[in-house]
């Protein structure tokens, strides 16, 4: 019996005054940036052709480390979450050769126009097709990841395979990705990434993640963005 008391209040490789052994120490300070091209219907988002690029800050606190993984807490800050979305700003069609332009306001969109979007009626012959015609709009807003775990391969390695989950929100000026919508929006991502050690206090992690975000039904409308996404963290690890 006390030889069992002596094991559960021995520290673990997390207490305090303790260090683990491997790469990755117990805390961890990074620098994020992350870039998304493109969006469609992944899993459950609509919105197509949004471009997102996040700049922020990470921390991540160990959890449990066993022989061949450890867990770590992970959250995360970008106060730059910049969306670019397609827009329509008007119409044009071909009328005896001559292109006739018909500008509107700038209207974000889910879908991008990729035929006619109507017909030039009370001409005589064929009828004439008409084209949207397209630009992008930025709208700038920030997002938070408070809740989040990272489990990590091979943690005596300096190459670390590692796969995270994190859960958060974005907050913008207007409604986000499209009107009537909503200002704030709801985000997790997941996915796989590969984390490579210079020395026991610096790494660089390069990562390939599924990122959603929706407003859960709170506007409106909700069409959702699915995105796959490109992120690099600089990390220093003590």
């Amino acid at each position: 019996m006390a030889m069992g008391l002596a094991c559960l209040a021995a520290p673990s490789a997390t207490g305090r005054g303790q260090q683990p052994a491997g790469f990755g120490g117990v805390h961890s300070y990074g620098m994020s940036t992350s870039y998304s091209p493109d969006s469609s219907h992944i899993l459950i988002g609509d919105c197509e052709k949004r471009r997102v690029l996040t700049l922020g800050a990470e921390y991540t606190r160990l959890l449990r480390q066993w022989p061949m993984f450890r867990l770590d807490y992970e959250a995360s800050a970008m106060p730059l979450f910049l969306e670019t979305d397609p827009v329509v700003t008007g119409t044009t069609f071909s009328l005896a050769g001559q292109q006739i332009i018909n500008p509107q306001p700038a209207q974000r969109v889910v879908v991008v126009p990729r035929g006619p979007i109507g017909t030039v009626i009370g001409v005589p012959g064929a009828p004439i097709p008409i084209y949207a015609l397209l630009g992008r709009a930025d709208t700038y807003a920030g997002a938070l990841s408070p809740l989040g775990a990272r489990v990590s391969a091979l943690p005596g390695w300096r190459v670390q395979p590692s796969v995270a989950l994190d859960l958060g929100f974005v907050a913008s000026l207007r409604d986000l990705p499209i009107e009537q919508s909503d200002q704030f929006n709801y985000t997790f991502s997941f996915g796989p990434g590969v984390q490579f050690f210079g020395d026991r206090n610096t790494s660089w992690r390069v990562e390939y993640i599924y990122r959603h975000m929706s407003n859960a039904g709170q506007g409106f409308q909700n069409p959702g963005v699915d995105q796959g996404v490109i992120r690099v963290t600089v990390s220093h690890h003590r």
